[in-house]
C-alpha cells in the first residue's frame, strides 16, 4: 500500500473477502443453472474457454466486492439509497396519516 488513504482495516478487508465469496457463489450457481455449455455459445467461447474463465472468478469477484459493485438478475430494477429512503419517508406519512384520519370520511388525494 503506497499511502495511508490505501489503508483498510482487517474487517474491511473481511467483509470484502465474504462478499466476494457471495457474488462468486451467485455467479457458479447461476452458471449452473444456465449450464456451461448455454454460457458458451451465447459467448462465443468454447466451454473450454468458459472452464478457464471459472478459474479467474474469484479474484475478479473480489475486484467487484473491493469496488462496491454487485452483480444482478437483468430482470432485476435497482434503486438508489436515497430513493429508497425517500420512498419509506412518503409511505410512512402516509400511513400516518391514515392511522390519525381512521374512522373518518376522508378522501386522501
Amino acid at each position: 500500500m503506497n499511502n495511508e488513504q490505501d489503508q483498510v482495516s482487517q474487517e474491511h478487508v473481511e467483509s470484502t473477502r465474504k462478499t466476494g465469496e457471495s457474488l462468486q457463489s451467485e455467479v457458479l450457481r447461476r452458471l449452473a443453472d444456465v449450464t456451461q455449455a448455454r454460457a458458451a455459445a451465447c459467448m462465443g467461447v468454447s466451454e473450454s474457454t468458459v472452464s478457464r474463465m471459472r478459474d479467474d472468478l474469484g479474484r475478479f469477484t473480489q475486484l467487484l466486492a473491493s469496488i462496491g459493485l454487485k452483480v444482478a438478475d437483468v430482470d432485476s430494477m435497482t434503486v438508489e439509497r436515497s430513493e429508497l429512503d425517500a420512498l419509506e419517508s412518503m409511505a410512512f406519512k402516509y400511513l400516518e396519516l391514515r392511522r390519525r384520519l381512521k374512522g373518518r370520511e376522508v378522501t386522501l388525494l
